[in-house]
């Protein structure tokens, strides 16, 4: 039996879970800030039928918002230029944006959409802060999500041996280096070998950059699939620490893991709650 809490330490414990929600947690920021602010309009309306009529603008001001700057030098302003039209007898308000330019207080043309009047804008400016190519920076998120899929799946095949894996003895048969390094340690590739019910000896491997973990055993305890025997995994190699009660249960010794995944849960609600 395995603990409520350890089902999560499996499920968000691993490296690909807690590498992408670090980086949902930090892409999330760019995403709500720039990507939510990109103007589709061309993408959602047919500009090329969009239709014009006269307009007034009341007024323009800089939002909180430049493009490029560097440490030295500031960024370019973008600006947001009020204004208001008239279309079958309603009228409208509403702002265009424009990097590093306003236009002048008074009549100016206005461009909207047939079937949506509020959908409008002043030519050769946008409908929101940024234009549509500010959406890269979506790229971030959506590699995240792709790195907690991973550890999510990974981490049913860890509660998957956790439960019902058989444990042999493994042997440590190969420490290889990697060219990675983790916290200024260098991360091993180590194999080990063990002998399955069926009698094969197969072999596990397991990237660590703290190999005394698999190293403090003359020889290491493997879970292997008993439907499967060549899917196997080291229960040293599991995510975070786990510890055995008086039960017999094993337990969760850290809820560490927990952080990232809660950060970036609230940050995100944070956000959509503010919009």
């Amino acid at each position: 039996m395995i603990s409520p809490l350890l089902n999560l330490q499996m499920l968000l414990g691993g490296a690909a879970a807690q590498a992408g929600w670090a980086i949902l947690a930090f892409g999330s920021i760019f995403f709500w800030a720039f990507a939510w602010n990109a103007d589709l309009t061309d993408w959602r309306y047919n500009a090329a039928q969009f239709k014009q009529t006269a307009g007034e603008v009341l007024g323009c001001e800089k939002t909180k918002f430049s493009v490029g700057g560097s440490e030295h030098r500031a960024g370019t302003p973008i600006y947001r230029t009020l204004y208001r039209y008239t279309i079958d007898g309603h009228t409208l308000e509403s702002a265009s944006y424009a990097t590093g330019a306003c236009a002048d207080t008074g009549p100016t043309s206005i461009e909207y959409a047939p079937d949506h009047p509020e959908v409008s804008r002043i030519p050769g400016m946008r409908r929101n802060v940024f234009g549509p190519w500010v959406l890269l920076v979506a790229l971030l998120p959506a590699a995240a999500l792709i790195f907690i899929a991973v550890g999510l799946r990974r981490g049913q095949t860890r509660l998957r041996l956790l439960t019902a894996g058989v444990p042999v003895p493994g042997k440590l048969v190969e420490k290889a280096p990697t060219l990675t390094r983790i916290n200024n340690r260098t991360v091993y590739k180590m194999t080990f070998q063990y002998v399955a019910h069926d009698g094969v000896a197969r072999h596990t491997a397991a990237k660590t950059h703290r190999p005394e973990r698999l190293e403090d055993e003359a020889n290491e305890c493997v879970l292997y699939d008993p439907d499967n025997p060549a899917k196997a995994t080291l229960f040293d190699s599991m995510p975070g620490k786990i510890a055995i009660d008086e039960s017999g249960q094993l337990q969760a010794r850290s809820r560490a893991f927990l952080i990232l995944p809660l950060l970036a849960t609230l940050g995100n609600l944070w956000w959509i709650s503010r919009r």
